[in-house]
């Protein structure tokens, strides 16, 4: 492999923010376009803001971004809906980022309502009274156990316009995919096989999800299915394209398309932070997506995604907490003086067999 090569593989970070977050339809890249990107988009609900008030990043230990992206068709009585959510754990330590979708049925109680509901519902405010993103990320919360008071929220809009902006995804799609319905004005229709997804066709194929897996399914060996899995297909293929765009027109578009569209409460100095932080990262090394355990069910004729409880407090205490063990820590500071020790008695050993 040649240097120039290795580089491009490696220095990505433009690439690395589509896979994150592309499937809510968001385009951000790194440096002083990401500053440009979020320079005017302010959280919008108070809630959220008053969650953040007293949080600050700590950037030597990890911290959680919820990503969300909303579904807000003009003329719909069923009001905004998030469609996506993907919890981000940033490591700072080890330059890692965890992903992980949380299936739009995800079925929970909601804090301070004494109810179930599923966590889509919670961005609604006119479903809850205290409704939006500060309920949301309350809930995550309440399902992690883990502080999660960050977040970037997109408009699904904005997708169909990234998708064209970047000139259409080459893609194999698996089935045919026919879906309509007129309430809402959704209306898919895509032949299997391999095509050029524009941003009309990419949208049908992120959003199907009327075929017998569903939204999530969940196989005998754990793998996951349906549309969650579609999406994170679909967000690799769009990041591999994405790393080879250097044409400035490009992503100015596609920075203009963030700003009218998106919404986060991380100040231009994190953003800017965070993109320094992973600008060198290799995205086949370091950006590891986490399968979310659960299972589908039907409570009072609503589908609905339950979580198996002893996995996912696995994933939460292996994968996204800090491994602040002790004993682990000691033991390694103990090899690693052990053999700075070893190689200074060699090196001494060495010098002293010199004639």
């Amino acid at each position: 492999m040649t240097q120039k090569s290795s580089q491009t593989k490696k220095r990505s970070p433009f690439g690395l923010y589509i896979v994150l977050i592309l499937a809510i339809g968001l385009v951000a890249s790194s440096g002083y376009y990401l500053v440009g990107l979020f320079r005017f988009t302010n959280p919008k609900n108070l809630a959220a803001k008053s969650l953040r008030k007293n949080y600050r990043i700590n950037w030597s230990e990890r911290f959680n971004v919820l990503l969300v992206g909303c579904d807000t068709r003009e003329n719909d009585f069923m009001g905004t809906r998030s469609d996506t959510m993907i919890l981000l754990n940033v490591d700072t330590k080890n330059k890692i980022l965890r992903t992980m979708s949380i299936p739009r049925d995800t079925w929970l109680e909601i804090p301070g309502h004494d109810t179930f509901d599923k966590i889509n519902s919670t961005i609604n405010e006119d479903y809850f009274s205290d409704g939006g993103i500060g309920l949301t990320l309350r809930t995550v919360e309440q399902l992690i156990d883990m502080d999660t008071k960050l977040y970037i929220k997109v408009d699904f809009n904005a997708f169909k316009k990234i998708v064209d902006a970047i000139g259409g995804i080459d893609y194999e799609v698996e089935k045919d995919m026919v879906y309509v319905d007129p309430t809402d004005g959704t209306n898919i229709n895509l032949k299997a096989g391999w095509q050029l997804l524009d941003g009309d066709k990419a949208l049908q194929y992120v959003r199907f999800r009327n075929d017998a897996q569903g939204d999530f399914a969940r196989d005998s060996n754990g793998e996951i299915h349906g549309r969650v899995s579609r999406q994170t297909k679909f967000m690799l293929a769009v990041a591999k394209k994405l790393t080879k765009i250097r044409n400035i027109f490009t992503i100015n578009q596609l920075i203009q398309i963030g700003v009218k569209y998106s919404e986060t409460n991380m100040d231009t100095s994190e953003l800017l932070k965070f993109a320094l932080l992973f600008r060198d990262i290799d995205m086949s090394q370091n950006l590891k997506l986490l399968a979310f355990p659960g299972y589908t069910d039907n409570i009072n004729g609503i589908s609905v995604v339950l979580p198996y409880e002893e996995e996912l407090t696995k994933i939460i205490e292996t994968e996204l907490k800090p491994n602040t063990s002790p004993d682990t820590d000691t033991e390694v500071t103990d090899k690693t003086e052990e053999t700075e020790q070893t190689q200074e008695s060699e090196e001494t050993s060495e010098g002293e067999n010199e004639p």
